[in-house]
């Protein structure tokens, strides 16, 4: 852990994650590797130390593929813990792109409106040390966001990537490679970020009033749930195997539409469905659509799974269903009390 500190600057609190934003070369080697302290981050970003004072602590080093809801877990924690302190202004978090959203939606939910100062997740496509990064440009926003939420008392979860400033929990990842790598299809970005200076909409938290309690906040998620994309073709066989196997908690179906299931012949679905039904096994049903909302007892097919005992997810994006349904599931729904509580927003991750 390093600090920078002095008497009259916000204090912002950097958690690297791992990714590639925070790799820097190793001295000798010529390496990338994850910085150590916060002043490998502002020898190649002066500009940050000059905004805030600055505290990095490392607490994981991994690709971002290697992440797993224990680590959601971990990362909430330690912003709720620095939360808790009363110590920082505001809090950016480094995060590789690939489950950033995932990683953010979780800490989102588990602060819920409790939060009480901004909190951002941030990456880039290129290393901070590669010509044309988005790295310096990406940290720089993050910190330009932190800034003025605070001077707003303002106070959400959010992605910053490129210009926008999006709500953690309505994010997901739409590129590989562009530099605007997050989308907020079904809500707008909290803020775009332009040389004029950052604007942001009447729908953003204000910051909590109220003191962050630990014990008021649920950590865990449950394991056990499988996510399946409906595909035309996909055996009956195999999904009763995964429901009726003693692991399976909940089950995730990406339909191919706004809630349709496959119902007719061999490769109808709804038997599956009323099987997982039976055992108290939660089925939900999502969309693959970007941006879509299921809306199952449209068509003939999403009735039937309706019936069958499926339930709809709304405009949860298909990375907040999954991240949703584990940490409900850790706390205690089931089957029968799922579906009120998946589609009451908590972190604004979905419209009533």
């Amino acid at each position: 852990m390093t600090t920078k500190r002095s008497a009259t600057k916000p204090r912002v609190l950097i958690l690297g994650c791992g990714g590639t934003i925070a790799m820097v070369p190793e001295e000798g080697t010529g390496s990338l590797v994850p910085a150590k302290t916060v002043d490998e981050i502002t020898r190649l970003v002066p500009s940050l130390a000059e905004q805030a004072d600055l505290e990095l602590v490392q607490i994981e080093n991994r690709d971002s593929t290697e992440l797993n809801p224990s680590h959601w877990t971990k990362f909430a924690m330690q912003v709720a813990e620095a939360m808790v302190s009363g110590k920082y202004d505001g809090i950016v978090v480094t995060h590789g792109t690939d489950t950033m959203a995932y990683s953010a939606t979780a800490v989102a939910l588990i602060l819920g409106r409790r939060i009480t100062i901004p909190v951002v997740f941030t990456g880039s496509q290129l290393p901070l040390v590669s010509f044309g990064t988005d790295a310096r440009f990406n940290l720089e926003n993050a910190m330009r966001i932190i800034l003025q939420a605070r001077e707003q008392h303002l106070a959400e979860v959010m992605i910053v990537f490129s210009k926008y400033a999006l709500r953690a929990s309505r994010s997901i990842k739409i590129s590989e490679s562009d530099f605007v790598a997050f989308g907020s299809p079904a809500f707008p970005p909290l803020a775009e970020i332009s040389s004029v200076g950052i604007r942001f909409i009447r729908e953003t938290w204000l910051a909590s009033k109220k003191a962050l309690k630990l014990n008021d906040l649920d950590f865990n998620f449950q394991r056990g749930v499988v996510v399946l994309d409906l595909v035309p073709g996909l055996e009956q066989g195999i999904v009763f195997d995964i429901i009726r196997g003693g692991k399976c908690q909940a089950l995730i179906l990406r339909s191919l539409g706004a809630g349709n299931v496959p119902s007719l012949d061999e490769y109808s679905l709804i038997p599956c469905i009323a099987a997982a039904s039976d055992l108290k096994i939660p089925t939900i049903v999502t969309t693959k659509f970007v941006g879509g909302t299921t809306h199952a007892g449209i068509y003939k097919p999403g009735r039937a799974a309706l019936d069958a005992g499926a339930i709809e997810s709304g405009n949860l994006t298909d990375v907040a269903t999954q991240v949703k349904t584990m940490w409900l599931l850790s706390q205690g729904y089931r089957a029968n009390t799922i579906q009120r509580a998946l589609l009451t927003p908590v972190a604004g991750e979905v419209s009533r």
